[in-house]
Protein backbone atom coordinates (compact mmCIF):
# COMPACT_ATOMS: atom_id res chain seq x y z
CA UNK A 1 0.00 0.00 0.00
CA UNK A 2 1.25 3.48 -0.85
CA UNK A 3 1.95 5.45 2.28
CA UNK A 4 0.31 8.87 2.11
CA UNK A 5 2.24 11.49 4.09
CA UNK A 6 -0.55 13.95 4.90
CA UNK A 7 1.67 16.75 6.16
CA UNK A 8 4.72 16.76 3.89
CA UNK A 9 5.11 18.38 0.51
CA UNK A 10 5.60 14.90 -0.98
CA UNK A 11 1.98 13.95 -0.39
CA UNK A 12 0.28 12.48 -3.48
CA UNK A 13 -2.62 14.84 -2.73
CA UNK A 14 -0.24 17.70 -3.57
CA UNK A 15 0.73 15.95 -6.79
CA UNK A 16 -2.87 15.90 -8.08
CA UNK A 17 -3.72 19.45 -6.97
CA UNK A 18 -4.78 21.82 -9.75
CA UNK A 19 -4.89 25.63 -9.81
CA UNK A 20 -6.69 28.21 -11.90
CA UNK A 21 -7.90 31.79 -11.52
CA UNK A 22 -10.37 30.63 -8.84
CA UNK A 23 -7.70 28.95 -6.71
CA UNK A 24 -6.60 25.39 -5.88
CA UNK A 25 -8.87 22.46 -6.63
CA UNK A 26 -8.93 18.67 -6.91
CA UNK A 27 -10.98 16.52 -9.29
CA UNK A 28 -13.07 13.64 -8.06
CA UNK A 29 -11.52 11.12 -10.45
CA UNK A 30 -8.01 12.06 -9.33
CA UNK A 31 -9.00 11.68 -5.66
CA UNK A 32 -10.80 8.36 -6.15
CA UNK A 33 -7.75 6.02 -6.33
CA UNK A 34 -5.94 7.88 -3.53
CA UNK A 35 -8.91 7.18 -1.26
CA UNK A 36 -8.95 3.49 -2.29
CA UNK A 37 -12.20 3.52 -4.24
CA UNK A 38 -12.18 1.20 -7.26
CA UNK A 39 -15.48 2.25 -8.89
CA UNK A 40 -16.47 5.78 -9.87
CA UNK A 41 -20.15 5.09 -9.10
CA UNK A 42 -19.35 4.36 -5.45
CA UNK A 43 -17.07 7.36 -5.08
CA UNK A 44 -19.59 9.66 -6.80
CA UNK A 45 -22.13 8.60 -4.14
CA UNK A 46 -19.69 9.75 -1.43
CA UNK A 47 -19.24 13.11 -3.18
CA UNK A 48 -23.00 13.59 -3.56
CA UNK A 49 -23.53 12.75 0.12
CA UNK A 50 -20.98 15.39 1.14
CA UNK A 51 -22.53 17.89 -1.28
CA UNK A 52 -26.05 17.27 0.04
CA UNK A 53 -24.87 17.79 3.62
CA UNK A 54 -23.30 21.14 2.74
CA UNK A 55 -26.41 22.20 0.80
CA UNK A 56 -28.57 21.68 3.89
CA UNK A 57 -26.22 23.59 6.18
CA UNK A 58 -24.91 26.36 3.89
CA UNK A 59 -27.31 26.35 0.94
CA UNK A 60 -27.37 25.10 -2.64
CA UNK A 61 -25.15 27.92 -3.94
CA UNK A 62 -22.29 27.08 -1.59
CA UNK A 63 -22.63 23.39 -2.42
CA UNK A 64 -22.42 24.18 -6.14
CA UNK A 65 -19.29 26.29 -5.52
CA UNK A 66 -17.40 23.64 -3.57
CA UNK A 67 -18.69 20.70 -5.66
CA UNK A 68 -18.85 22.12 -9.19
CA UNK A 69 -19.58 19.67 -12.00
CA UNK A 70 -16.55 19.03 -14.16
CA UNK A 71 -15.76 17.14 -17.36
CA UNK A 72 -12.63 15.01 -17.19
CA UNK A 73 -10.55 14.03 -20.19
CA UNK A 74 -11.57 10.61 -21.46
CA UNK A 75 -8.02 9.26 -21.14
CA UNK A 76 -8.00 5.59 -22.09
CA UNK A 77 -11.66 5.86 -23.04
CA UNK A 78 -10.75 8.17 -25.95
CA UNK A 79 -12.15 11.65 -26.46
CA UNK A 80 -15.37 11.03 -24.51
CA UNK A 81 -15.82 13.51 -21.64
CA UNK A 82 -16.44 11.80 -18.30
CA UNK A 83 -18.57 13.01 -15.41
CA UNK A 84 -16.41 14.54 -12.70
CA UNK A 85 -16.35 17.18 -9.95
CA UNK A 86 -14.20 20.25 -9.35
CA UNK A 87 -13.64 20.14 -5.59
CA UNK A 88 -12.31 23.04 -3.57
CA UNK A 89 -10.03 22.30 -0.63
CA UNK A 90 -13.07 22.46 1.66
CA UNK A 91 -15.12 20.32 -0.72
CA UNK A 92 -12.40 17.66 -0.83
CA UNK A 93 -12.23 17.74 2.97
CA UNK A 94 -15.98 17.09 3.20
CA UNK A 95 -15.63 14.21 0.75
CA UNK A 96 -12.95 12.69 2.97
CA UNK A 97 -15.21 13.11 6.01
CA UNK A 98 -18.04 11.32 4.16
CA UNK A 99 -15.78 8.47 3.01
CA UNK A 100 -15.55 4.90 4.27
CA UNK A 101 -14.31 4.92 7.88
CA UNK A 102 -12.67 1.51 7.41
CA UNK A 103 -10.24 2.72 4.72
CA UNK A 104 -6.83 3.89 5.95
CA UNK A 105 -6.47 6.07 2.85
CA UNK A 106 -9.67 7.93 3.74
CA UNK A 107 -8.31 8.67 7.21
CA UNK A 108 -5.09 9.98 5.69
CA UNK A 109 -7.07 12.16 3.29
CA UNK A 110 -8.97 13.64 6.23
CA UNK A 111 -5.72 14.53 7.98
CA UNK A 112 -4.21 16.02 4.81
CA UNK A 113 -7.15 18.29 3.97
CA UNK A 114 -7.69 19.26 7.61
CA UNK A 115 -4.03 20.34 7.84
CA UNK A 116 -4.11 22.19 4.51
CA UNK A 117 -7.36 23.95 5.40
CA UNK A 118 -5.86 25.10 8.69
CA UNK A 119 -2.69 26.27 6.94
CA UNK A 120 -4.79 28.33 4.51
CA UNK A 121 -6.70 29.90 7.41
CA UNK A 122 -3.58 31.02 9.32
CA UNK A 123 -1.36 31.91 6.32
CA UNK A 124 -0.10 35.53 6.48
CA UNK A 125 -1.36 37.89 3.76
CA UNK A 126 0.84 38.08 0.67
CA UNK A 127 2.91 41.25 0.10
CA UNK A 128 1.92 41.92 -3.49
CA UNK A 129 4.05 45.09 -3.62
CA UNK A 130 7.18 42.97 -3.23
CA UNK A 131 6.46 40.85 -6.30
CA UNK A 132 8.68 41.26 -9.36
CA UNK A 133 6.35 42.24 -12.22
CA UNK A 134 8.99 40.97 -14.69
CA UNK A 135 8.58 37.46 -13.34
CA UNK A 136 5.82 35.61 -15.29
CA UNK A 137 4.89 33.67 -12.15
CA UNK A 138 4.39 36.92 -10.23
CA UNK A 139 2.18 38.27 -13.01
CA UNK A 140 0.04 35.12 -12.74
CA UNK A 141 -0.26 35.58 -8.96
CA UNK A 142 -1.33 39.20 -9.39
CA UNK A 143 -3.86 38.26 -12.07
CA UNK A 144 -5.36 35.56 -9.86
CA UNK A 145 -5.59 37.99 -6.93
CA UNK A 146 -7.30 40.61 -9.10
CA UNK A 147 -9.77 38.05 -10.38
CA UNK A 148 -10.59 36.84 -6.87
CA UNK A 149 -11.08 40.40 -5.64
CA UNK A 150 -13.46 41.22 -8.50
CA UNK A 151 -15.35 37.98 -8.04
CA UNK A 152 -15.67 38.62 -4.29
CA UNK A 153 -17.03 42.13 -4.87
CA UNK A 154 -19.62 40.81 -7.34
CA UNK A 155 -20.58 38.00 -4.99
CA UNK A 156 -21.05 40.37 -2.03
CA UNK A 157 -23.25 42.66 -4.15
CA UNK A 158 -25.35 39.74 -5.35
CA UNK A 159 -25.64 38.41 -1.79
CA UNK A 160 -27.00 41.75 -0.56
CA UNK A 161 -29.53 41.85 -3.40
CA UNK A 162 -30.68 38.30 -2.67
CA UNK A 163 -31.00 38.99 1.06
CA UNK A 164 -33.24 41.97 0.38
CA UNK A 165 -35.32 40.08 -2.19
CA UNK A 166 -35.92 37.14 0.19
CA UNK A 167 -37.31 39.14 3.10
CA UNK A 168 -40.88 38.59 1.92
CA UNK A 169 -40.16 34.93 1.20
CA UNK A 170 -38.90 34.28 4.74
CA UNK A 171 -42.10 35.57 6.34
CA UNK A 172 -44.30 32.64 5.17
CA UNK A 173 -41.45 30.25 6.02
CA UNK A 174 -41.47 31.51 9.62
CA UNK A 175 -45.26 31.17 9.73
CA UNK A 176 -44.98 27.59 8.48
CA UNK A 177 -42.43 26.75 11.19
CA UNK A 178 -44.71 28.26 13.84
CA UNK A 179 -47.48 25.95 12.62
CA UNK A 180 -45.14 22.97 12.99
CA UNK A 181 -44.20 23.96 16.53
CA UNK A 182 -47.87 24.29 17.49
CA UNK A 183 -48.64 20.68 16.46
CA UNK A 184 -48.06 17.28 18.05
CA UNK A 185 -45.08 16.44 15.87
CA UNK A 186 -44.98 13.80 13.15
CA UNK A 187 -44.52 10.05 13.20
CA UNK A 188 -41.14 8.72 12.17
CA UNK A 189 -42.48 7.19 8.97
CA UNK A 190 -43.80 10.59 7.89
CA UNK A 191 -40.52 12.20 8.95
CA UNK A 192 -38.59 9.77 6.72
CA UNK A 193 -40.85 10.35 3.71
CA UNK A 194 -40.52 14.10 4.12
CA UNK A 195 -36.79 14.52 4.77
CA UNK A 196 -35.23 11.24 3.55
CA UNK A 197 -37.48 9.89 0.76
CA UNK A 198 -34.58 8.13 -1.00
CA UNK A 199 -33.64 6.12 2.10
CA UNK A 200 -35.61 2.82 2.32
CA UNK A 201 -37.83 2.61 5.39
CA UNK A 202 -36.10 -0.51 6.75
CA UNK A 203 -32.67 1.10 6.33
CA UNK A 204 -33.92 4.29 8.00
CA UNK A 205 -35.14 2.49 11.13
CA UNK A 206 -32.06 0.25 11.24
CA UNK A 207 -30.03 3.45 11.36
CA UNK A 208 -32.06 4.77 14.30
CA UNK A 209 -31.55 1.51 16.21
CA UNK A 210 -27.85 1.35 15.34
CA UNK A 211 -27.27 4.95 16.40
CA UNK A 212 -29.19 4.30 19.63
CA UNK A 213 -31.90 6.84 19.02
CA UNK A 214 -34.60 4.16 19.34
CA UNK A 215 -34.67 1.18 21.70
CA UNK A 216 -34.16 -2.10 19.83
CA UNK A 217 -36.00 -4.96 21.53
CA UNK A 218 -36.86 -7.05 18.49
CA UNK A 219 -37.55 -10.63 19.52
CA UNK A 220 -37.00 -9.98 23.24
CA UNK A 221 -40.57 -10.14 24.49
CA UNK A 222 -42.95 -12.95 25.44
CA UNK A 223 -43.17 -16.20 23.50
CA UNK A 224 -45.93 -16.27 20.86
CA UNK A 225 -47.33 -19.78 20.43
CA UNK A 226 -49.10 -18.93 17.18
CA UNK A 227 -46.00 -17.62 15.41
CA UNK A 228 -43.56 -19.78 17.40
CA UNK A 229 -41.37 -16.75 17.96
CA UNK A 230 -40.81 -14.12 20.58
CA UNK A 231 -42.68 -10.85 20.38
CA UNK A 232 -40.86 -7.56 20.48
CA UNK A 233 -40.13 -6.16 23.93
CA UNK A 234 -42.64 -3.71 25.37
CA UNK A 235 -40.17 -0.83 25.01
CA UNK A 236 -39.25 -1.62 21.41
CA UNK A 237 -39.30 1.52 19.26
CA UNK A 238 -39.33 3.88 22.27
CA UNK A 239 -36.83 6.77 22.31
CA UNK A 240 -33.57 6.11 24.09
CA UNK A 241 -32.10 8.62 26.55
CA UNK A 242 -30.18 10.17 23.65
CA UNK A 243 -33.16 10.00 21.31
CA UNK A 244 -35.45 11.75 23.80
CA UNK A 245 -33.89 15.07 22.76
CA UNK A 246 -35.74 14.67 19.46
CA UNK A 247 -38.51 12.10 20.07
CA UNK A 248 -41.33 11.42 22.50
CA UNK A 249 -44.09 8.81 22.96
CA UNK A 250 -47.42 10.16 21.68
CA UNK A 251 -50.61 8.52 22.95
CA UNK A 252 -53.67 7.95 20.72
CA UNK A 253 -56.72 5.66 20.82
CA UNK A 254 -57.46 3.23 18.03
CA UNK A 255 -60.93 2.42 16.66
CA UNK A 256 -61.44 -0.08 19.49
CA UNK A 257 -60.71 2.70 22.00
CA UNK A 258 -57.44 1.01 23.01
CA UNK A 259 -54.72 3.42 23.99
CA UNK A 260 -51.67 3.14 21.72
CA UNK A 261 -48.30 4.82 21.96
CA UNK A 262 -46.07 5.70 19.02
CA UNK A 263 -42.78 7.53 18.80
CA UNK A 264 -43.17 10.99 17.30
CA UNK A 265 -40.68 13.66 16.42
CA UNK A 266 -40.85 16.66 18.74
CA UNK A 267 -42.11 19.66 16.76
CA UNK A 268 -40.07 22.76 15.98
CA UNK A 269 -36.33 22.98 16.62
CA UNK A 270 -35.93 19.28 17.67
CA UNK A 271 -37.36 18.18 14.30
CA UNK A 272 -34.84 20.23 12.39
CA UNK A 273 -32.04 19.20 14.76
CA UNK A 274 -32.86 15.50 14.16
CA UNK A 275 -32.74 16.06 10.41
CA UNK A 276 -29.33 17.73 10.68
CA UNK A 277 -28.01 15.00 12.99
CA UNK A 278 -29.02 12.22 10.60
CA UNK A 279 -27.41 14.06 7.70
CA UNK A 280 -24.15 14.35 9.67
CA UNK A 281 -24.40 10.62 10.35
CA UNK A 282 -24.53 9.88 6.63
CA UNK A 283 -28.18 9.80 5.54
CA UNK A 284 -28.87 11.72 2.34
CA UNK A 285 -31.70 14.21 2.81
CA UNK A 286 -33.94 15.88 0.25
CA UNK A 287 -33.75 19.64 -0.04
CA UNK A 288 -36.68 21.19 1.83
CA UNK A 289 -38.39 24.30 0.49
CA UNK A 290 -40.82 26.75 2.01
CA UNK A 291 -43.63 25.16 -0.01
CA UNK A 292 -42.78 21.73 1.40
CA UNK A 293 -43.13 23.06 4.94
CA UNK A 294 -46.45 24.72 4.17
CA UNK A 295 -48.16 21.71 2.58
CA UNK A 296 -46.81 18.89 4.76
CA UNK A 297 -49.46 16.70 6.39
CA UNK A 298 -48.32 15.58 9.87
Amino acid sequence: MTQLDATSGASPFDAIKNSDERGDFWTGRDLMPLMQYARWEKFAEVIEKAKASLAIVEGVEQAAHHFATWGSDGGRWGNRRLEDYRLTRFGAYLVAMAGDDTKEAVARARVYFAVKTREAEVAPPMDYAALDINDPRAVMVLAQAAHRSAALAIKESERADRAEARVEELIPAAQALEAIEAGDGIRLKVFRKHYFPDVPEREFFEHLYRRRLLIDQRGRGEWNERTQARRDGWQHGHPTAEGSAYLYMHATRDRNNVRRHHARVKPGAPERALRDLLVKQGLVAALITTTDLAVRNP
